[in-house]
């Protein structure tokens, strides 16, 4: 808005100064002269060319101070409008780090807690299912991986061939020969595979299956915990008025279990890794303002997608480029402390207009009336620099963080 002004003002200035040696010309043509020259020097717009980079170069400070990387001051407009959260799931608002809590086959569930008394026939199924994974940087495929090395299965010298993977969906390869296939219930379904119905999709944890040579032989649960300031923050962000939604792919159960654990408004659940962008303009289109947190390659888009995405230090080299704000932590309380901070930066950049608005109003009259000097002037014009530079300043009083982040209504 200053940015827009400071033509105006200039203009305006002129203008003033024109019509102040117009009017005392007509007595006296040096008190007309130091009248004018009074108004031009007291009317500088150098308050209102400071009132937006100023607060926007400390809060940019204070931010990075805070683990808030803004990667433009444009963001900090944008962020303190923002009215819809939307997070998504794995990764962002759980820790990233599933573990299998569960397996089972034909033959019923196995004793995880007695790996020892597994068949060979079973632990056969395991490390084919590893090392194939081991091919994989999806959170689930580690968690496949550290049950076999917990398990002791010998998985790392089987050879794996023709290695591909369906983000959303699984992936599959030649493990010494043979075919395996591991993901979801459909997507092996629709491999023409059976997949027998024994587990009931109502229950905890996602689902993840291994098929060998077209026949299913294993099945996994996965659990991933929330964060631990995972509900804090929503609850922080639901009493400021905004609204948090919580976007997955996983299946509708697990994902309606993490959105009721963490007290999300809204879950959208079963969404493939390519539409995530879709929603995010759905709901924009809708005319919310929207803010993005991810931190995986397939948050990319809806980063870019969103009014402001914003990347968790976690996440992948791609969200972190894609995103307007990076959070140096993995703490979500961040995200809070990042729209607070755009709210008090907006709050001061608007203060600074009314501070030069203010300074003008008084002053300019008073040099128009030749009751000011311009060596007066010129001591005074400073001040209304300095009070922006001041005001600004007042910024560096945030901190954020679970303890030190700043009441609702007082940032």
């Amino acid at each position: 808005a200053a940015d827009r002004i400071v033509p105006w003002f200039v203009a305006v200035t002129l203008g003033l100064a024109m019509l102040t040696f117009l009017f005392w010309l007509r007595q006296d043509a040096e008190t007309a002269l130091m009248a004018a020259t009074s108004v031009l020097i007291i009317t500088c717009p150098c308050a209102f060319g400071l009132a937006t980079p100023m607060a926007i170069a400390v809060a940019s400070g204070t931010g990075a101070r805070n683990g808030i990387l803004v990667k433009n001051g444009a963001v900090f407009e944008a962020l303190s409008s923002i009215d819809h959260f939307v997070f998504d799931k794995t990764g962002t608002v759980t820790e990233g780090r599933p573990r299998v809590s569960g397996l089972e086959d034909a033959d019923g569930a196995w004793p995880l807690d007695t790996p020892t008394a597994w068949s060979d026939r079973r632990r056969d199924a395991l490390a084919c299912a590893a090392a194939l994974e081991r091919r994989s940087e999806h959170p689930a495929a580690r968690a496949v991986v550290e049950l076999a090395d917990s398990a002791g299965v010998a998985y790392k010298s089987l050879p794996v061939d023709d290695f591909s993977a369906e983000p959303g969906f699984g992936v599959r390869g030649r493990v010494a020969g043979r075919g395996v296939v591991i993901g979801t219930k459909d997507w092996l379904v629709r491999r023409g595979i059976g997949v027998a119905a024994a587990t009931s999709d109502d229950a905890p944890g996602a689902r993840v299956y291994c098929a060998i040579d077209g026949v299913e032989v294993l099945r996994m649960t996965l659990l991933d915990r929330p964060r631990p300031d995972a509900a804090d923050t929503i609850r922080a962000l639901r009493a400021d008025g905004i609204r948090v939604t919580l976007l997955t792919g996983d299946r509708r159960a697990v994902a309606e279990t993490i959105g009721a654990e963490i007290g999300a408004d809204q879950v959208i659940a079963e969404v493939l890794p390519a539409d995530k962008d879709a929603v995010i303009g759905r709901l924009r289109d809708a005319g919310q303002r929207v803010a993005m947190v991810g931190d995986g390659i397939n948050d990319a888009p809806a980063l870019v997608r969103a009014d402001v995405g914003i990347a968790v230090g976690s996440g992948t080299d791609v969200s972190i480029a894609s995103a307007d704000i990076v959070l140096m932590s993995s703490e979500l309380l961040r995200v809070r402390d990042a729209g607070m901070l755009a709210r008090r930066t907006l709050r001061v950049i608007r203060q600074n207009i009314g501070l030069s608005i203010t300074y003008n109003l008084i002053m300019v009259p008073l040099a128009m009336a030749a009751l000011i000097t311009p060596l007066v002037a010129a001591i005074s014009m400073p001040l209304s620099s300095l009070a922006v530079i001041g005001n600004s300043a007042r910024i560096r009083g945030f901190v954020g963080g679970r303890q030190g982040t700043l009441p609702a209504g007082k940032d």
